[in-house]
């Protein structure tokens, strides 16, 4: 019986240092070093990754003068659990900046989901994902003033077309009443003047509307920037978006006609079988739930 008990307690032994031996080579500093268990290493790592993180937020807190308001610990907890397990220095940044504009009592953010989504990024899934997002910014905090400007111009330049409308439609009733409410010629001219300026209104319209069309889009994600599991990833937290389009292809056939001499005018068409091809496009886009979490994720200004 004793043998048969050393020989089993010798094996654990064995296994236990093939173990500690392993987990040496994961943890550093080694658990030689700090005379710890596997397990209290892995708190201590943890637990300093938790400080180091935390007075990073201070520093931003107390830079863009932030005065702190308190979280629910829904929000707080999961993020203080996920930041420690970060190894990158830059992504540790990310989990403070996070925190700082949870904790921001001028900003309404508080997402109990965005924790968990930035514990399940990579660098290489962040960072450029996170230049798509400043590109969508740039380009909105760039069309917005010319916006503004193009409505203002456009009012005044409306107006002033209404004002020679206006114009024309008394020329034209004066045209009426001397011709008798006859079609002329100088009737028609200015009744196509009033035409073209009503179309000058409403292509200042269009311009406004695709103005702001250009500002309300979503980004587009380029596809090579990411590798096919990381696209999947993006997708699977709701950050990027998959859009299809379908469009058909169809080729034009000559039916072949005949006419009978008997019946010069009659006609007789083949039935011909047509192949159409049906096509699609795939793009990504940014979604809005990403963009509110890269702004959560951004450095206040």
């Amino acid at each position: 019986m004793d043998s048969k008990f050393d020989i089993k307690s010798s094996t654990i032994e064995k296994g236990l240092e093939v173990a500690k031996n392993f987990v040496d080579k994961l943890v550093m500093p080694s658990i030689e070093e700090t005379g710890l268990l596997v397990k209290d290493q892995l708190t201590m790592w943890r637990f300093k990754n938790q400080i180091k993180m935390l007075n990073k937020a201070q520093e931003y807190c107390i830079k863009h003068s932030i005065n702190p308001k308190k979280i629910s610990l829904k929000v707080l907890s999961p993020l203080l659990d996920y930041s420690s397990l970060e190894e990158d220095d830059e992504m540790q940044d990310k989990w403070s900046i996070l925190l700082t504009n949870l904790i921001d009592s001028e900003q309404n953010i508080e997402n109990h989901v965005f924790p968990y989504i930035l514990s399940q990024l990579s660098k290489e899934e962040f960072f450029p994902l996170e230049e798509i997002y400043k590109n969508c910014i740039i380009r909105r905090e760039s069309l917005t003033p010319e916006l503004e400007k193009f409505k203002i111009e456009k009012n005044g330049k409306q107006e002033k077309i209404r004002e020679n409308i206006e114009i024309l439609n008394l020329e034209i009733k004066e045209k009426k009443s001397e011709v008798g409410n006859h079609w002329s010629n100088g009737v028609w001219e200015l009744e196509k003047k009033v035409s073209d300026l009503e179309r000058e209104i409403w292509s200042l319209e269009g311009e406004e509307h695709k103005i702001r069309h250009s500002i309300i889009k979503p980004e587009i994600v380029p596809e090579e920037l990411f590798r096919d599991f990381e696209i999947s990833n993006l997708i699977r937290l709701g950050l990027v978006k998959e859009i299809k389009e379908f469009y058909a292809e169809s080729q034009t056939l000559e039916v072949p006609i005949d006419r009978s001499e008997e019946y010069v005018y009659s006609t007789t068409y083949a039935n011909v079988d047509l192949d159409i091809d049906v096509n699609s496009t795939t793009e990504y886009i940014l979604t809005e739930l990403g963009e509110l979490f890269f702004k959560s994720c951004k450095e206040k200004k």
